[in-house]
């Protein structure tokens, strides 16, 4: 029973990792018409490289994490992360988050991608303050988190 549990969450991970990898523009390619970041409250607070780890809070699973941040209107925020799963399977996803508070120094996100009736729903919410991004993330088959730093001009 157990080893049917742990195949599904990393079916459920696998897919999700699929299905954003064809989600959105190619990494590295600037999504249409982000606006002026100069005109946004938080500018600075979406800049930058980031770096960190994700980790399945249902199998243990983890793995380096990496992301950029753009900000496409008042409401939405592209993420794109990059990161690796059992060390060696590189993975891409690429998500529009919706801003659900902002002020001074902090920004919420949420978002979600439906996975179908087998897999369900992939949800995640996002807080990033100062030069912390911390996320939840949770689907029928599986749950964790991500926590990433903004890394130093080099």
């Amino acid at each position: 029973m157990n080893r049917h549990r742990h195949a599904g969450s990393t079916l459920s991970l696998l897919l999700i990792l699929l299905l954003g990898m064809a989600s959105g523009p190619a990494w590295g390619q600037a999504p249409s018409e982000p606006v002026a970041q100069a005109d946004t409250l938080n500018a600075g607070l979406l800049s930058g490289q980031w770096s960190g780890r994700w980790f399945s809070c249902k199998n243990g699973h983890h793995g380096r994490l990496r992301a950029t941040f753009c900000r496409l209107s008042e409401t939405e925020v592209q993420a794109r992360f990059q990161g690796s799963f059992c060390k060696v399977f590189p993975f891409r996803y690429n998500a529009v988050l919706q801003i659900v508070h902002e002020e001074e120094g902090l920004i919420q996100l949420r978002g979600s991608k439906k996975l179908g009736p087998l897999m369900g729903t992939f949800r995640y919410e996002a807080t990033i303050t100062g030069d912390e991004f911390k996320a939840t993330y949770r689907s029928k088959r599986d749950c964790g988190q991500w926590n990433m730093t903004r890394q130093a001009c080099r």
